[in-house]
């Protein structure tokens, strides 16, 4: 696929070829600044937040790789990484949050709370984007990593319930997501028996999917805000979470049809199936 022109490989079209790679560069430049700015990061809230944007950026690079139609087995070992970052911004968050419980015990003591924070639509998004594409990776030692940071969330959300329903011992079958619109859509076809019902809320969700993004702070109809130097904050507009629910309840997409859905990044999760495969795989039972 990478030895295609680009026009043809990208997996949207709304990516052209320079828009991809002076965004690309702009990316590693970000990065490079947040590692500068974490060496001198003054107070844990600053480290904390440093943390979240290295992480973030990373996940965004990744995703403006694949939406270039970067090939699914090179972008596939680099979800490790960005794990990684998920747990760097994590562990520092906690520092943070411990300082805060004691500079306000008026609000009680500290107790672990997993820093992304669900009734924020970028954190809530952008976690279910990550835990998604490790799923339709079948990359079950991020799946699990993952699961773990957010181990304070559980019972509280009943999309996150069903996308890790398959990696825990004690399931929860909750009726709304924390987020309803779009998302409560979603979560209703876990719950749909009637085939054509199920297929019509997940063409419902794609389409409801852009919409509601346009409180996103960051990358909402960056397609259109094109800097004077020819980047943007446009790395693709992907609804991963629905590819890993149609993954994950075997439906027939074979007619779902969506600029947002990520349909060969499904292909290879059922292929990795098929086979029996996984990117990585952990001994059972999951680690506490």
């Amino acid at each position: 696929m990478n030895n295609l022109p680009f026009a043809e490989r990208r997996r949207q079209q709304l990516l052209g070829e320079e828009l991809y790679v002076k965004t690309r560069n702009n990316q590693f430049a970000l990065i490079a600044v947040g590692l500068e700015n974490k060496k001198v990061a003054y107070s844990t809230q600053e480290n904390a937040s440093v943390h979240h944007f290295l992480y973030l950026e990373r996940l965004w690079l990744w995703m403006l790789d694949y939406t270039a139609g970067m090939s699914i087995d090179t972008l596939a070992p680099r979800i490790a990484d960005i794990v990684d970052k998920f747990e760097e911004w994590n562990a520092v968050d906690q520092l943070y949050q411990q300082d805060a419980a004691l500079e306000f015990p008026e609000f009680g003591p500290y107790e672990y709370e997993g820093a992304p924070e669900f009734y924020v639509l970028s954190d809530y998004q952008d976690t279910l984007q990550l835990l998604s594409i490790a799923i339709l990776l079948r990359d079950q030692r991020s799946v699990l990593r993952i699961i773990h940071v957010l181990r304070s969330h559980r019972g509280r959300d009943g999309l996150f319930e069903q996308l890790i329903d398959g990696y825990m011992e004690d399931g929860q079958a909750l009726d709304a997501c924390i987020i309803t619109r779009p998302y409560d859509t979603l979560l209703q076809v876990f719950y749909e028996e009637d085939e054509e019902a199920t297929l019509s809320l997940l063409q419902k969700y794609l389409k409801q999917w852009y919409p509601a993004m346009k409180h996103h702070p960051r990358w909402y109809n960056a397609h259109l805000n094109i800097s004077e130097e020819g980047y943007g904050a446009y790395y693709g507009y992907w609804a991963f979470e629905a590819g890993a629910t149609v993954f994950m309840l075997d439906l027939d997409d074979s007619q779902t049809e969506h600029l947002v859905y990520p349909r060969d990044l499904v292909d290879y999760a059922r292929k990795l199936r098929e086979a029996n495969r996984y990117t990585s795989k952990v001994a059972w039972p999951q680690p506490s």
